[in-house]
């Protein structure tokens, strides 16, 4: 009986998928919308969240806006945005921002992992051969002290400013302050198997839907909600998402309990605890 009742859900929410927008409270004079994401922030989690709320797929741009936008896809960047894309998303009429955040202590660790498996922008080759060779506490300590200037990491990576944990923390702070914009929590989306709960998930995905005018049942959110975490949904690399693909490591919350060291608390509060503070992961300066 159990697989049954699996198998007719699996069957409606395909099904309620693949309907109009408009019959899920979604219309054509709808507001268009984008996602900024902070690095190491679950960026495909929420992608997910938002494809399978929408119907829609995201439009990745970096440094201008395309103008081949159309009514299934989103625009999607990263921190830190550029004073190029800042002025062009002034000029969308009705433009909807969603903010993806994350505990930045966790994010720093998450960070230390995507170096050593890729490429990092800003970091030369050689540089990240250096980084390699570093502790796991000195290549953390690397991350959250990590600042640049601006022209010399042109050289590397002309369309991108992500590189620095500290110009990120600079630009969310003042991002969070906007309350036109929706901010959404890493910590509340990741669910219990990545160590939130499934009452936040839900609350958050439906407060990412009735912001863009969608009204879900209670059903179609629990059926979002189960997919989220991890791969064992993975739209990426199909159509819509083929320039996409799965960064997923382990992504449990409050990982920094367990690794940061007295070293890597003083740098963090020298460099970024008031950010810290803004997005409200600490409520004072001492923790």
């Amino acid at each position: 009986m159990s697989k049954l009742k699996a198998y007719i859900q699996r069957g409606l929410l395909f099904f309620m998928l693949t309907l109009p927008l408009s019959l899920l409270g979604k219309d054509s004079s709808a507001s268009p919308f984008v996602l900024i994401t902070v690095p190491k922030s679950g960026s495909h989690m929420i992608l997910k969240a938002l494809y399978l709320i929408t119907g829609t797929t995201a439009l990745w741009h970096a440094d201008f806006i395309p103008l081949n936008l159309s009514d299934r896809q989103f625009l999607y960047t990263h921190f830190c945005v550029p004073s190029s894309l800042e002025e062009g998303y002034a000029q969308i009429p009705r433009l909807k921002t969603i903010i993806n955040i994350r505990d930045l202590r966790d994010v720093c660790i998450s960070m230390v992992y995507h170096i050593r498996a890729s490429l990092w922008p800003g970091m030369s080759a050689e540089q990240r051969e250096v980084f390699k060779t570093l502790s796991f506490d000195e290549q953390l300590l690397f991350v959250i002290n990590y600042d640049y200037d601006v022209d010399e990491v042109a050289e590397f990576a002309p369309h991108s400013l992500q590189v620095s944990m500290v110009k990120i923390a600079e630009q969310l702070e003042r991002y969070c302050q906007r309350s036109d914009y929706l901010i959404c929590k890493y910590e509340n989306l990741v669910g219990p198997k990545g160590g939130g709960n499934q009452e936040a998930q839900i609350k958050e995905i439906k407060r990412i839907a009735n912001y863009l005018d969608l009204y879900p049942s209670e059903f179609l959110l629990e059926q979002i909600a189960s997919k989220l975490y991890g791969n064992e949904f993975d739209p990426f690399g199909k159509k819509g998402f083929e320039d996409f693909a799965s960064t997923f490591r382990q992504g449990r919350i409050h990982a920094w309990k367990q690794v940061f060291k007295e070293q890597h608390i003083k740098a963090f509060k020298r460099k970024m605890n008031k950010a810290l503070i803004a997005l409200a992961y600490e409520t004072k300066e001492d923790w």
